[in-house]
């Protein structure tokens, strides 16, 4: 039996304005929503509770924004020329589609998860509250933090034992763009040399007294700093 010709697809959408307030679990079921009323006939996975062959870049924290979020998935056919409008006019407010890019490859695509390792954020201070913070001192701490050995953070652990973890290595870059952006690479996704290392823990941490307007996460790099 000749099996059917599979189509590989990567979405890149923002998640911005009240979507910043859902929950990970909530923008995936939003997504397959979207691509049921577009009507997709998605490919589904082998063994007795099938599932759509979808993949999503690595959960963003909620009252986050993003510019770079991924969606690979898989169809029987190939999309129609109303794919867009479609998935436009059956989305809320906060997706825009940014791009959409065939995957070549003939293999079975790596979960983002696994393929993504790095993501560039940007974060805005809330001048009313930078008082304590003027510009230099941001630099200071910005460069102790770069030539330090150690960035401890303490995380609960599933049965709920406290655990203090080294997040040095997961810190790739850290500067200020302008005068109340900070821009960071962070590590995410899986990897178990490296752990990943929220936005918003990060900030808490270096900053504890500075309140932030905006955190978005803005571009998504491979393990080879290529961005996706």
């Amino acid at each position: 039996m000749q099996e059917s010709k599979i189509y590989k697809y990567r979405l890149k959408l923002t998640k911005n304005k009240a979507l910043r307030f859902i929950s990970h679990l909530d923008w995936q079921n939003l997504i397959l929503k979207i691509f049921r009323r577009c009507e997709l006939e998605l490919v589904l996975s082998q063994g007795f509770n099938k599932m759509p062959k979808v993949s999503y870049s690595p959960a963003l924290p909620i009252f986050l924004e993003s510019n770079c979020e991924l969606v690979n998935f898989q169809v029987y056919k190939p999309l129609s020329d109303s794919f867009l409008e479609d998935f436009k006019k059956n989305s809320p407010k906060g997706i825009e589609v940014l791009s959409i890019t065939p995957i070549e490859d003939k293999k079975e695509p790596k979960s983002l998860e696994n393929y993504l390792q790095w993501a560039r954020y940007e974060a805005i201070i809330n001048q009313e509250k930078k008082s304590i913070y003027n510009l230099d001192k941001l630099r200071y701490i910005i460069d102790k933090c770069l030539s330090c050995q150690e960035l401890l953070i303490n995380k609960k652990t599933k049965k709920g034992l406290e655990k203090t973890i080294n997040y040095r290595n997961s810190l790739k870059s850290f500067e200020i763009k302008d005068d109340n952006v900070l821009s960071f690479v962070l590590k995410v996704g899986q990897n178990e040399e490296i752990p990943a290392l929220r936005a918003d823990e990060f900030l808490k941490k270096i900053f504890p007294s500075i309140s932030f307007l905006k955190i978005k996460r803005v571009e998504f790099f491979d393990s080879n700093l290529k961005v996706i």
